[in-house]
């Protein structure tokens, strides 16, 4: 027989390298397939015995005779178990695995258990390999050993022909590779026996399996060194399955964006560096990840005490960028992974990152089943809304606004509404929030002017005593340097007069007076479309920008009004407030009246219209239009 024990060699020196490779990587340890650290296992081993019984053995008479018939017959066994771990490895990359599957990839195992057992009884029955006074000889049952390999390399190309979508096509041709190494392998040793090439085909594979094994390096991020959000997912991934309970905490540095612009990209890189390696240094290299961004994801055991603390002197350390010292801040937030499905978990991480920093610098957030729940309305919130403006329409309401000098309706305000599913109608200031975060409060309010504009063309409202429609304009789309051009395409494209519309500037974004607020709200004036201040008196009121900014209408908040009627000192401001935007050329509207008292006290107070549940509740158009009409009959009956 030709014993070509230098490629043994040197493929066992291969796998030698290939294991040493495997540990240096302690954090991967964990990622890596199982599967895959038991086959270098068992191919480092067969290689092994491999050379003993080929090389060593043979040429060494002192040797028992047991001993050789047992090292052959136990190179043999793990050999037979090689070609199952083929199978094992495609199956531990499915997640969708029926019961009955799991059943038939046990009973898999039953033709290697089998080859197994006749390997290492062969020194009794002689089936599979015997010893006589001319050396090494193959069995009757040799040919067995191809057998089981063929069973195992078919399973393996049917179960990956099966499950390809759950694989990966990435992986498929690598998965081929690894499956059709070794059994080119053995249909050239089965071929030509005197050649043993075992040892070479198992070394092969397992290169392949590694190349394509979950330890590879995409698993750490490359400027902290921590492992990613890859890894993180498939840790906890793995901890459900097994039904180990986790708290995932959360840390984001304050105003990040702002050490980014005084340290540079490269400062800001090193902060984070810093402090990936000291919540590693604290908690272990296998616990700390990068979520993203300047988000770090910290994995413990559930109901750990003391982490919030370590994760406080963490930030509160020192980091040296050069010669200058950076000290930081940071939001924490608290997630029990129990407490979510593993597809709502990076919903919840964020969840918890934005309500931290939305309570301010430092701050703590624990996601609670409650804040769970709230967590999934707004997901849900989010989810009807981006739909609505997708599909290119959004349900708007209006309220009709009484003017106390024709004792009529002279105008009305647009009102976007949003019906979720399993929730009903929630308030748009809870949705309106939500579409500033994320961005799509421009395409909302569009969508909004453009109902206005179909409502004003299709129903003739000039006619029914309304002289224009009042649109919000949020902080977002008041900042918008075509905001102008995109209205008056749509008045265009709908053929509306631009006095038909009325924009109304909440008291926040007016107090800003950004000079890009002040450009837009000129260019809509020179279009002679009004401008209103809504809710004054919500926030910080200042006189300033109505002297700076062209407004024509100032509505009072509902809280200032109904405040009036509860103490007079309120009722004393509310009434010499109204006096002081009339003397000014203001005309004034007072919102949230709810009754004939306080619709008297507004008259009194000489306010020029009323807007409130008193004379009309926001309502669709055609009950807009039925009351209209009423009140135009009552109007021509009384004269």
């Amino acid at each position: 027989m030709q014993y070509n024990v230098d490629l043994e060699i040197c493929a066992l020196l291969f796998l030698i390298l290939l294991f040493v490779i495997s540990k240096t990587r302690k954090r991967l340890e964990g990622y890596q397939s199982r599967v895959f650290q038991m086959y270098l296992y068992l191919v480092f081993a067969s290689n092994a015995l491999d050379i003993i019984t080929t090389y060593c053995l043979p040429y060494h008479d002192r040797i028992p005779a047991w001993i050789n018939w047992g090292m052959n017959a136990l190179f043999l066994a793990v050999q037979m178990s090689l070609p199952v771990i083929f199978v094992m490895y495609i199956y531990r990359k499915i997640p969708e695995v029926t019961a009955v599957e799991k059943r038939l990839v046990s009973w898999s195992c039953l033709p290697a258990m089998l080859g197994e057992l006749l390997c290492l009884t062969s020194p009794i029955h002689h089936l599979i390999f015997y010893f006589d006074e001319t050396g090494y000889h193959h069995g009757p049952l040799h040919i067995y050993l191809y057998i089981n390999v063929a069973i195992y390399m078919i399973a393996s190309i049917c179960l990956a022909v099966r499950w390809r979508r759950q694989i990966g096509w990435r992986e498929f041709p690598l998965l081929f590779t690894m499956i059709g190494i070794p059994a080119v392998m053995c249909v050239v040793q089965f071929i030509t026996p005197d050649i043993m090439l075992a040892g070479v085909g198992s070394a092969l594979s397992v290169y392949v399996m590694y190349f394509i094994s979950e330890s590879n390096v995409s698993l750490l991020d490359a400027v902290t060194g921590a492992l990613n959000r890859k890894a993180m997912m498939d840790r906890v991934h793995k901890d459900m399955e097994d039904e180990k309970l986790e708290d995932i905490y959360t840390v984001a540095p304050d105003n990040f964006k702002l050490i980014n612009e005084m340290y540079g990209l490269e400062g800001g890189n090193l902060i984070l560096q810093g402090m990936a390696q000291a919540m590693m240094k604290t908690f272990g290299d296998r616990q700390v990840f990068r979520f993203g961004g300047d988000t770090f994801a910290v994995l413990v055991e559930n109901g750990r005490e003391g982490v919030r603390e370590s994760l406080r002197e963490i930030m509160e350390e020192t980091y040296h960028i050069g010669e200058a010292e950076a000290r930081i801040t940071a939001c924490i937030g608290l997630v029990h992974a129990s407490n979510h499905p593993e597809n709502e978990l990076v919903s919840a991480i964020e969840y918890a990152v934005a309500e931290a920093k939305a309570r301010g610098k430092g701050q703590f957030f624990e996601v609670e089943e409650t804040a769970a729940e709230a967590m999934v309305r707004k997901k849900a919130i989010e989810s009807t809304m981006m739909q609505n403006i997708r599909d290119g329409h959004f349900e708007v309401h209006y309220q009709l606004i009484y003017d106390i000098r024709r004792k009529g309706f002279y105008s009305m305000e647009a009102l976007a509404r949003l019906n979720v599913p399993g929730y009903g109608y929630v308030s748009p200031e809870e949705f309106i929030k939500i579409a500033e975060k994320n961005g799509s409060i421009t395409q909302l309010g569009l969508l909004v002017l453009e109902d206005c504009c179909r409502f004003i063309k299709e129903s003739d409202l000039h006619e029914l005593g309304i002289d224009f429609i009042e649109v919000n304009l949020s902080m977002v789309q008041c900042m918008q340097p075509d905001i102008h051009r995109d209205v008056l395409r749509i008045m265009q494209k709908h053929q509306v007069p631009t006095h038909m519309i009325n924009f109304e500037v909440t008291e926040s974004v007016a107090a800003s007076s950004e000079e890009l607020l002040i450009r837009n709200m000129e260019r809509f004036t020179e279009q002679r479309i009004h401008l209103s201040l809504d809710d004054y008196g919500s926030g910080y009121s200042n006189l300033n920008y109505l002297v700076d900014l062209p407004f024509s209408i100032v509505k009072i908040d509902k809280y200032v009004v109904w405040a009036a009627m509860k103490n007079e000192v309120s009722r004393i401001i509310l009434e010499n407030t109204i006096r002081t935007f009339k003397n000014i050329g203001l005309r004034v509207v007072a919102e949230g009246v709810e009754d004939q008292e306080m619709s008297d006290m507004i008259a009194g107070m000489g306010a020029d219209y009323i807007q409130g549940f008193f004379y009309s509740k926001p309502a669709p158009k055609d009950k807009i239009i039925d009351r209209l009409k009423e009140e135009l009959v009552k109007k021509q009956e009384e004269l």
